[in-house]
């Protein structure tokens, strides 16, 4: 996944607080109580807040990670196959 751009990300995390914002403040008025249930407004204020963080311009050339290849699938199966559990030689039961 690619990274976004710090100020689209910024953008984009105040405008996810404010329709959340408006969405809680609508259920509230329409089926809750406000006078009780306000504290639910404080959601969208850290969702704005962790969005207005100061965020660092990451670079992909400034990166010093190397991609893990992915691992050879096996040609039939990824499963261990055990044998079957045996009957005793003689015996009809299990034990």
């Amino acid at each position: 996944m690619a990274r976004r751009d710090p100020r689209a990300a910024r953008v984009l995390g105040l405008w996810t607080a404010g329709w959340l914002a408006a969405l809680l403040l609508g259920g509230l008025l329409w089926l809750g109580d406000l006078s009780l249930q306000w504290p639910v407004l404080a959601v969208p204020l850290l969702w704005a807040l962790v969005a207005l963080r100061p965020r660092r311009r990451r670079d992909d050339e400034d990166d010093d990670w190397e991609p893990i290849p992915r691992p050879e699938r096996a040609a039939r199966t990824d499963t261990v196959e055990r044998p079957a559990v045996r009957r005793r030689d003689g015996d009809g039961g299990w034990g």
